[in-house]
């Protein structure tokens, strides 16, 4: 394995480079539609269920057929194959931790600090933000990360549908019936998620409110 990725170190670094894009197009995305989600809902325990129902199905679709189902969905578009379809799928298998944290963390929070907050006379916009929404850090993060990680191993079967990736080591080895190929893949795969859930640990600890911090070390 190790002589495999000696020689061939262009084409690992150059479908490493193309599944951190995939990821890094689809997370930010989540996050976008995500979070707002789980916010919106969080007001109507009824709305909530029918939204976290609806995004756990989704993620029971098994990832292949999910990955061709967007393919024949945006065929018409001329966006069936490469990217697009990747980007979709990845989205909506993050869309459950997503949205689910989210609603936890916002609905977790101490009324008494709600009270305090319009006590002081600050308005639902100012309390979400300033309150609510900083107080949720740790707990949306930890969505983020789970979203991440998954995100990390379903891109490999973005390859199957056009969109390169670290998928290719795994299928083409499979195919060729090389051993090193697929380790190649495996272990930069599993590589890739373990540094993505510590950096998203870091990032956590820089945007964490200094106050949550103190509470969570004691």
């Amino acid at each position: 394995m190790f002589s495999y990725i000696v020689e061939s170190w262009s084409t690992v670094l150059a479908q490493l480079l193309r599944q951190l894009g995939i990821i890094g197009i689809s997370l930010p995305i989540a996050v976008a539609l995500g979070v707002p989600i789980g916010v919106l809902v969080s007001h109507n325990r009824r709305l909530a269920r029918i939204v976290v129902g609806v995004a756990g199905v989704l993620m029971t679709i098994p990832s292949l057929a999910l990955f061709g189902l967007m393919v024949i969905i945006l065929a018409p578009f001329h966006a069936g194959i490469g990217i697009p379809p990747a980007v979709v799928a990845i989205v909506i298998y993050s869309l459950l931790p997503m949205i689910r944290n989210t609603l936890v963390a916002v609905q977790a929070v101490d009324p008494g600090m709600i009270k305090a907050a319009t006590g002081m006379g600050m308005t639902n916009g100012q309390i979400l933000f300033r309150v609510r929404l900083p107080l949720s850090v740790p707990v949306i993060m930890a969505g983020l990360r789970n979203a991440a990680v998954l995100g990390v191993s379903v891109t490999t079967i973005a390859y199957l549908v056009g969109a390169k990736g670290l998928g290719y080591f795994i299928f083409a080895g499979l195919s060729r019936t090389r051993l090193d190929m697929i380790l190649t893949g495996a272990v930069v795969v599993g590589i890739l998620g373990i540094a993505t859930n510590y950096l998203l640990l870091l990032v956590e600890d820089l945007i964490t409110p200094k106050g949550i911090k103190i509470t969570r070390a004691q």
